[in-house]
């Protein structure tokens, strides 16, 4: 026979659902955790493509040096992003090699801005062998 009279179980999905505690899910803080590390991965796997797409832009430039290897080998040396920072404006620090100058990057800015899709690119120097370029959007 039927354990649960008819009376008792159309009472129970009668009842307002106030009368119901609501319990957090087990799965909300991993699931927010799987989030967020796939959200850094891809700001990371962003940021990565941009600094070599800035590398390359600057070796189209001609910002670069060669020398040789022990070998005797002829290497090219190029500038190194060191960090991007996503906020607005997007900044990236570049170690620029010995004997440029910011004044060099400065004069390659409209190129780079053109290449990079951005309206301006500000060039601050941090240091002796450290730069950052700052990508200004446009207005709008």
């Amino acid at each position: 026979m039927n354990r649960y009279p008819q009376e008792e179980t159309s009472r129970f999905l009668e009842e307002p659902m106030e009368n119901v505690a609501t319990c957090p899910s087990l799965l909300r803080r991993p699931l927010a955790r799987r989030r967020a590390r796939q959200l850094e991965r891809r700001r990371q796997a962003s940021d990565q493509l941009l600094a070599w797409r800035l590398q390359d832009i600057i070796i189209g430039c001609g910002l670069t040096q060669f020398g040789y290897s022990i070998g005797g080998s002829r290497i090219l040396h190029a500038p190194q992003v060191v960090a991007v920072f996503a906020g607005p404006p997007v900044v990236l620090d570049i170690l620029i090699l010995p004997g440029q100058m910011p004044d060099h990057f400065a004069a390659c800015a409209p190129a780079i801005a053109y290449h990079l899709g951005v309206a301006e690119v500000r060039v601050v120097p941090l240091g002796p062998s450290l730069i950052r370029l700052q990508l200004l959007q446009g207005p709008g």
